[in-house]
């Protein structure tokens, strides 16, 4: 985990730079750099939604497929595999954004547990040494909260003037980094203690809003979310774990998730107008009904000309009928020309006959 939110991390903290570098705010800076992020998702967040309306039109012929071969699994997942290759659907597009989420909050966390490397942009060798010393002063912080002790300990008077060989310039700089924001050190973890843990209720109570406000729109009003009960287990699971997880990370993490699902509130109501599902799976469902109904009486409409000797436009033919009951229906018009002019019986095309 740690390769992966290095690797995110680096891009990451130079958009949270830029940004701290124009507001000269910690937590402005955070809230900048989340909606940043969001704006980046956007395209993945309407994929999303595409495969969603993709998924509502798939569900009877899925269903359909279920029924059919109920007692026969493989036989069920492979009829599966083939409709979707047939739509051009991929069952996975619809998790992507969500799986991109996680690499981008590894990411961030990497950001907000090293400010010192991302946002002061303070060399490598200069934050081991001031490690060092940290250790020395017999101050506890562990590998990933190193930075922010290094920064408690450099704003803290009575340990400041041991990192003066960091340089005076070094020592300014992490002075003047202010990482409050209304009120709270952005640095610190919460755990259970009040006021701080408002900030870890708020990332639970943000999640569930903005999922149930989303899967309120992920299904095309047949009473049942899309996923089963799989999806309904998460919708609880995920601000459950947002909590929890808030407790135990710095209160920036906190407060990322906190703008994060306000912004995702705000993006699913947009989009929404846009691509509504109920409203575009009921409109594309009207509309291949209407194009069945039109079909069908376009192709009683042509094998009755066929039926008649009529002449019908190629084009007509090909749009309802296939070859087969094209010939089926010539080679019925041939057979009752012949059997009134020789006053035979007429006898009914039958499959062999097309043979």
């Amino acid at each position: 985990m740690t390769f992966i939110s290095e690797i995110f991390g680096y891009p990451l903290g130079w958009i949270m730079w830029a940004c701290f570098q124009v507001l000269k705010n910690y937590g402005v800076s955070l809230i900048v750099f989340t909606l940043i992020v969001k704006l980046l998702l956007v395209p993945l967040s309407i994929k999303q939604q595409k495969a969603t309306i993709k998924m509502q039109l798939l569900k009877p012929k899925q269903e359909e497929i279920q029924k059919k071969y109920a007692k026969d699994q493989q036989k069920q997942q492979q009829a599966m595999m083939e409709l979707y290759k047939q739509e051009g659907y991929s069952p996975l597009s619809g998790c992507l954004p969500l799986l991109i989420q996680f690499p981008i909050l590894f990411g961030l966390i990497n950001v907000i547990y090293n400010p010192l490397t991302h946002i002061l942009r303070i060399a490598k060798n200069v934050i081991g040494e001031a490690g060092d010393i940290l250790n020395t002063l017999g101050i506890s912080a562990n590998g990933y909260m190193q930075q922010n002790g290094i920064i408690s300990a450099i704003q803290d008077p009575a340990t400041t003037g041991s990192f003066s060989s960091l340089g005076e310039d070094i020592v300014r700089k992490i002075q003047n980094f202010d990482m409050n924001f209304l009120g709270m050190n952005l640095g610190a973890i919460p755990g259970y203690t009040f006021p701080l843990i408002i900030i870890p209720i708020l990332s639970g109570l943000t999640s569930l809003g903005a999922t149930l406000y989303t899967q309120k729109f992920s299904s095309a009003g047949d009473g049942q979310q899309a996923g089963g009960g799989m999806m309904k287990g998460m919708i609880y699971l995920m601000p459950v774990l947002s909590f929890f997880f808030a407790v135990k990370l710095p209160l920036g993490v906190g407060l990322y998730w906190i703008f994060s699902n306000v912004f995702s509130f705000v993006q699913t109501v947009i989009i929404n107008k846009k691509y509504n599902v109920k409203k575009i799976v009921e409109e594309i469902k009207q509309k291949e009904e209407e194009e069945k109904k039109n079909r069908k009486d376009l192709k009683a409409e042509v094998t009755k000309k066929l039926a008649e000797g009529e002449v019908v436009a190629k084009e007509d033919r090909e749009k309802v009928m296939t070859a087969k009951e094209i010939n089926r229906a010539k080679l019925a018009e041939a057979r009752k020309r012949d059997a009134e002019k020789y006053g035979e019986e007429y006898v009914e095309v039958t499959d062999e006959d097309l043979m």
